[in-house]
């Protein structure tokens, strides 16, 4: 049995959602994988909706919204010790997990991709008590809401003031960092493309760390496209480490993120989790 949660988040999500959900659900059905669909709202919550979905006996969970609301899902899935086939049809066309799943933002081309049930068990970081599938950034993401286009005088003072902070990290217990950085990654899959490094692989069983030194302002607005991008490594001086666990030691009360939200701070261990999730993945995956 296939349950369905729709969570449409930002407004542009919501203005398409209305605008396909008819054309969605006619096509749910003409690919038999037609089955029970809710939307997210202020009560009916993810939580409650998986709740219903197990009480259900569904076997397969379909999250039809953006990034967040995929991670949201895994973690009430994993928090529950639930063994549910996911999948997932995302709103967003800048989404990043769609694009690693290979799950197009084209709904008929995501429907018979999920009726095809491609599925791989793929590995997640964990932080503190928080599952994630894709990636933690340590510290602020100054780069989040940079654009990579051309903005002149203008973006170069922009980026003139993004400020490099202290991060010490113990790698595997063997090997320890104390470092001026302008970001570090801990990698469990990303979107490669326009990246010089396939990085993230989520059945390896090793997550990636990535770290961008501080740089001299004009190094940083020549590789703007690269930071908006996030693909880090193509700047020179990047490092790339692996392993199964990094302790992140300081500095304390340091952020740590989740596509955006603070989960906690440092110090604070991430790691490989022990739990895997069963997700249905497209031909065009980056892994």
């Amino acid at each position: 049995m296939y349950f369905y949660i729709f969570d449409p988040g930002k407004e542009r999500e919501v203005k398409y959602f209305e605008r396909v959900q008819g054309r969605l659900l006619n096509l749910l059905a003409e690919n038999r994988i037609e089955g029970e669909t809710y939307r997210v709202t202020s009560i009916r919550t993810v939580e409650l909706l998986i709740e219903q979905a197990l009480g259900a006996n569904a076997k397969t969970l379909i999250v039809v919204g953006s990034d967040s609301s995929l991670n949201k899902a895994i973690n009430c899935l994993l928090k529950k010790d639930a063994s549910l086939t996911v999948g997932f049809i995302p709103l967003d066309p800048e989404n990043r997990l769609g694009s690693i799943l290979g799950m197009s933002v084209d709904i008929e081309e995501a429907v018979k991709t999920l009726a095809g049930r491609l599925m791989r068990e793929l590995d997640l970081g964990k932080v503190g008590e928080h599952y994630f599938l894709s990636h933690v950034d340590l510290g602020a993401n100054q780069f989040q809401q940079v654009e990579s286009g051309f903005w002149g005088l203008g973006g170069y003072f922009q980026f003139r003031n993004f400020q490099p902070f202290k991060v010490e990290l113990s790698l595997q217990d063997l090997y320890t960092l104390t470092s001026e950085v302008l970001a570090v990654q801990i990698i469990n899959c990303r979107n490669n493309e326009g990246c010089k490094q396939k990085l993230g692989n989520p059945t390896d069983k090793l997550l990636d760390v990535l770290i961008l030194p501080k740089l001299p302002s004009t190094q940083i607005f020549r590789y703007r496209r690269e930071l908006a991008t996030g693909c880090l490594d193509n700047v020179p001086g990047a490092t790339v480490m692996h392993g199964k666990k990094i302790d992140i030691l300081g500095p304390k009360k340091l952020p740590i993120s989740v596509e955006g939200q603070i989960y906690t701070k440092a110090p604070a261990i991430i790691t490989v989790a022990k739990e895997k999730i069963k997700m249905i993945v497209g031909k065009a995956r980056q892994f």
